[in-house]
């Protein structure tokens, strides 16, 4: 089965959850590295750190076509955001890469 990831706020973060990328606090400092189990005890460690957001793991139960939709959707809205932007740029080439990635999730 394939997998995907969300971006979930802390607070909506439960156990048995598992990491897709690290938890870092507001400082970038790794606090759980990626692929850790979520304990009631982590959730708490999240929270004493500020980790404001989670990216977790979950089973992506969507059909290949639902799939393709939603990522030719996204790309869309993502490419009328950055219709007037100079995407030869290369800081702006680097956050168009950000976003479509953050959104396709």
């Amino acid at each position: 089965m394939r997998n995907r990831i969300r971006y979930l706020p802390t607070f909506e973060a439960t156990q048995g959850m598992v990491l897709a990328e690290p938890a870092q606090d507001r400082h970038l400092r790794n606090i759980l590295p990626t692929g850790h189990t979520l304990s009631q005890e982590n959730l708490q460690q999240l929270i004493a750190h500020q980790v404001e957001l989670v990216c977790i793991t979950v089973p992506d139960v969507r059909r290949a076509e639902e799939v393709a939709l939603e990522v030719s959707q996204v790309a869309k809205r993502v490419l009328d955001t950055f219709e007037h932007a100079d995407l030869s740029d290369t800081v702006t080439a680097a956050l168009f890469n950000q976003v479509l990635t953050y959104r396709s999730a």
